[in-house]
């Protein structure tokens, strides 16, 4: 299962507890899940149990950036409110490996679950990916050999 969601405009794609400001907007954002609360128009929230991914241009398979998350959580929102709401976001992500910034983005964003079988175990993978004027998707960086 997944959602769709289309956006015009630079996106930052990470872990919403990294850039929330405080412990009671995190609490009104109701951890992430509504962070219209905090200012933000459009924004999409994605459960993402996984661990750390790589997001890449799917054409010119170029490494865009990545994702990484302490909460489960992964959120896409327009750069500008980031900048907004918290200024300093860029030192609250740590490193640039744990989260995206993709500028100038027009399209539909949907993340959808796939299941997996690693040596005769199920489970799943979650999948983001950006169809538009730039095309891209998370995957893990040993995907890429």
């Amino acid at each position: 299962m997944g959602k769709k969601q289309y956006f015009k405009g630079s996106i930052v794609i990470g872990d919403p507890s990294y850039f929330v400001n405080s412990e009671s907007d995190w609490e009104l954002c109701e951890f992430g899940k509504r962070l219209d609360e905090l200012g933000f128009s459009d924004y999409l929230f994605i459960e993402f149990p996984d661990d750390p991914q790589i997001v890449i241009n799917e054409k010119t398979r170029e490494i865009l950036g990545g994702i990484c998350q302490d909460s489960g959580i992964i959120s896409i929102v327009y750069k500008k409110e980031l900048e907004s709401y918290n200024p300093d976001y860029e030192k609250s992500f740590f490193s640039k490996n744990n989260r995206t910034i993709i500028n100038d983005f027009e399209g539909e964003i949907e993340y959808r679950t796939v299941p997996l079988d690693i040596n005769g175990y199920s489970d799943t993978d979650t999948v983001i990916t950006g169809n538009g004027n730039i095309t891209f998707k998370s995957c893990y960086e040993e995907d890429m050999k």
